[in-house]
């Protein structure tokens, strides 16, 4: 069964499907490339998108946090971390 997510800071047309093999398979292979390549942004990219999608904010916040360690201003990456955040029920800035 597949939704459209589309909430506020979510992307439109966002489809959550039940994970099957070609997930499983696209994911196993884009965590083997970040482990030979750690900086590779692309494939965390695309890894936290599938993670977001298959409802594992926690992962997902990881890897989005890895791609900002390698480019700060990447704002594909700050608004999947604020994603996660908010359905972890993390606050979005820190209180200093």
């Amino acid at each position: 069964m597949a939704t459209i997510s589309g909430g506020p800071g979510e992307p439109e047309s966002q489809m959550t499907c039940p994970p099957n093999e070609e997930w499983i398979t696209r994911i196993t292979r884009l965590q083997e490339s970040v482990a030979i390549c750690p900086t590779d942004i692309m494939a965390r990219s695309e890894l936290a998108t599938l993670l977001e999608q298959l409802e594992q904010p926690e992962e997902a916040l990881f890897n989005w946090n890895a791609v900002l360690a390698c480019n700060s201003n990447n704002l594909k990456a700050r608004e999947g971390v604020a994603r996660c955040r908010r359905r972890l029920g993390r606050p979005l800035q820190s209180n200093r």
